[in-house]
């Protein structure tokens, strides 16, 4: 399957949940190590331990990604960001407007960031499932390069992973790879399918080229993991 163009909505409710998923998944590697199943209670007590500095953490790893998403001169959103006299005071609020650009887009991201909330109240992160029945549609005409999708999905689960591990603030302070693969496998099915993928007996790289739809993707995916570990390290 040969995707070329995805809508921007939907590369920004996938970085939203990506975010949860990778984040969360950071706090719990670091106090649970080890622990394959997190249960429900733990999971809300990381996010009432988390609750306070969440939406600044949530804005300051999907800000520059966002802008990059929903901006092409750089240079001028640089100049425009002084006239507005953004600061390190200036409040999340409006910096994530910002980055959304359009209000539709920012009216998606706080929603979207509110059901992962909810799901976490639950004692779970979202599932595949539940994501894909109610996301934004593949296409649209408001959209993107499926690479600057792939880019986005895969800088923020990464960034936010490391955040997550670092958050903690435990003696665990390294990248759990098997962690990294879940998170990339799950962040590329929310960005690029309609339904769940069914793993049967692929290896990793299958999974990978699965998840992915074709030999450009998978390698864009890959260059792009390979990018962001080392931008990390």
């Amino acid at each position: 399957m040969r995707v070329t163009d995805i809508n921007r909505s939907r590369v920004a409710s996938a970085m939203v949940r990506g975010y949860f998923h990778a984040f969360f998944s950071g706090l719990a590697d670091a106090i649970y190590p080890g622990k394959r199943q997190i249960e429900p209670r733990e999971y809300k007590q990381l996010l009432v331990d988390n609750f306070d500095n969440l939406p600044g953490h949530f804005v300051s790893v999907l800000f520059p990604v966002l802008i990059r998403l929903n901006y092409t001169d750089l240079e001028e959103v640089t100049k425009d960001m002084k006239r507005r006299h953004f600061s390190e005071s200036t409040s999340t609020k409006l910096l994530l407007r910002y980055a959304c650009r359009s209000k539709g887009l920012y009216d998606l991201v706080t929603a979207e960031y509110q059901k992962q909330v909810y799901a976490l109240l639950e004692g779970h992160l979202q599932s595949v499932e539940d994501y894909l029945a109610n996301c934004p549609a593949l296409s649209h005409e408001n959209s993107v390069p499926v690479s600057l999708a792939i880019r986005s999905v895969v800088r923020v689960q990464m960034q936010a992973y490391a955040l997550g591990i670092t958050q903690a603030k435990t003696e665990i302070n390294s990248l759990h790879q098997a962690t990294g693969y879940r998170l990339m496998i799950a962040g590329m099915m929310a960005l690029l399918h309609e339904d769940p993928v069914i793993f049967e007996d692929e290896n990793l790289e299958m999974m990978f080229r699965k998840v992915a739809l074709n030999s450009d993707n998978f390698e864009n995916l890959m260059n792009e993991m390979n990018q962001a570990y080392e931008d990390l390290i």
